[in-house]
């Protein structure tokens, strides 16, 4: 059920507005490449420019404002699919350049104030962690994103990949968070740990919102690709 907090998104707002408003779609703009400024340039003018479909960008703009958001099925076209795994691609790309390693910068900070059992023990939670994420992403790759864009009669991307592992990402962010907060030496400056805390936990929040992207969005797309094609 679609909630009041995105029901005025529209392609004439103004971008700053949308921004100033919901503050969580920023990082919309740096996995599309999208350039700024902005001027009062609006939302519609703005995919124009770029290249976009202005429908889906709000789509996106919305489920990002609003984790229970849910795209209706009428306001959706077989045509979107190339966007939505470009898209999807380009978040697999943020976050191995951009939020991993800005987490991994505020590991060293932490490692370089703790003992070496906690240095251990930390880096090897750690290192699990990003390469559970990493390996569920070249899944995402060659399960779904490959086998879709490969499509003509029939498709056989295995969703199961997307079904179930974030459940395992929340727990091992959980792992992570509890030795942050509760087994580092005192030495270890409190600043440090809230900021890697604040990495980490932003990171599963965002993989939330991909996980809704690709279970509400991206499933419904193929669905519907699938029926187009069959006529």
């Amino acid at each position: 059920m679609n909630r009041p907090v995105v029901a005025t998104l529209s392609p004439d707002m103004n971008i700053f507005e949308l921004i100033d408003r919901e503050p969580s779609v920023l990082s919309i703009f740096s996995r599309l490449n999208i350039g700024l400024p902005f001027g009062d340039m609006s939302i519609g003018d703005m995919c124009r420019r770029d290249g976009y479909s202005a429908e889906l960008f709000l789509i996106l703009c919305s489920m990002h404002a609003d984790m229970g958001y849910r795209p209706a099925v009428g306001d959706l076209r077989a045509d979107m699919l190339p966007e939505v795994i470009g898209y999807l691609r380009a978040s697999h790309q943020y976050y191995a350049s951009h939020m991993l390693p800005h987490a991994s910068a505020h590991l060293e900070d932490i490692l370089a104030h703790a003992d070496s059992r906690s240095r251990r023990v930390l880096r090897s939670f750690y290192d699990d962690y990003t390469r559970y994420i990493v390996d569920h992403f070249q899944e995402e790759e060659e399960h779904i994103f490959a086998v879709i864009n490969n499509a003509t009669e029939r498709c056989d991307a295995d969703f199961s990949v997307i079904d179930t592992p974030h459940t395992d990402i929340d727990d091992r962010t959980n792992d992570i968070a509890s030795l942050i907060t509760k087994s580092l030496p005192e030495a270890v400056p409190t600043p440090l740990r809230c900021a890697m805390l604040k990495d980490i936990y932003a990171l599963r929040d965002d993989l939330r919102r991909h996980n809704n992207i690709e279970t509400h969005l991206l499933k419904p797309l193929v669905e519907l690709y699938l029926k187009t094609e069959r006529r």
